[in-house]
């Protein structure tokens, strides 16, 4: 599903996005062993079979329930999303620029968007493919702790899809995902661009009320 953000032919791929998901909830995740504090790539794995094992055990009723839905997989993923820095790093300059309000208005419209596009994609779980990690770099730059993990993930029998996650140590010391790249599509800079073109034609109110609009009437497939 693309969701339309103004009056001209740009769309956001919001299915980008439910592919990186999709790929995830079909991802049979490898073993890995358990730390006192978790690394950046056991977080991933917790997130996936969290958001999993309740969808599972509650699809037949989240099947007629989209707000319940909706606010399952919220509740899930907030702790594993930076959702704030992902907001600031898609509208770069125009964050700069923008009041308060509109940061808070735009943030809480993403969230929605990305929150039922994942929602959107859970439906088409069907328990196949693998996933793998590679490697996990972790850079401290500023005073901060950034990590990219690489990953794999093979679904059917297509070829491996490589799916790299950009993550950040918070002040209580969690690991969360801030960006994802998917066969090397970046879902920032991905959502960036377009964003940043309904902008120069709509305002930044503009592209707000357009990502109001596409949530409202946003349902799963």
């Amino acid at each position: 599903m693309d969701i339309t953000v103004g009056s001209n032919s740009s769309s956001v791929p919001a299915n980008m996005f439910a592919t990186v998901l999709f790929a995830l909830c079909m991802g049979i995740l490898v073993s890995l062993p358990v730390r006192a504090e978790p690394a950046p790539e056991q977080v991933i794995q917790m997130a996936v079979e969290e958001l999993l094992e309740e969808f599972t055990l509650r699809r037949g009723e989240l099947e007629g329930d989209h707000p319940a839905l909706y606010h399952m997989v919220a509740r899930v993923t907030h702790p594993y999303f930076d959702f704030s820095r992902i907001s600031k790093l898609v509208l770069a300059q125009n964050w700069k620029s923008a009041s308060s309000e509109q940061r808070r208005q735009f943030g809480m419209e993403f969230r929605k968007l990305l929150i039922r596009t994942y929602a959107t994609a859970l439906f088409q779980y069907s328990g196949d493919g693998t996933m793998a990690f590679n490697t996990t770099r972790i850079k401290e730059r500023g005073g901060m702790k950034f990590a990219t993990v690489e990953s794999e993930i093979t679904l059917a029998d297509g070829p491996p899809i490589p799916l790299s996650y950009s993550m950040i140590l918070d002040g209580d010391g969690r690991w969360k995902i801030y960006n994802m790249t998917i066969a090397g599509v970046n879902l920032v800079t991905n959502y960036r661009k377009i964003y940043s073109a309904s902008i120069r034609s709509l305002g930044l109110d503009g592209l707000i009320g357009s990502m109001r609009e596409a949530n409202h009437v946003m349902r799963p497939g």
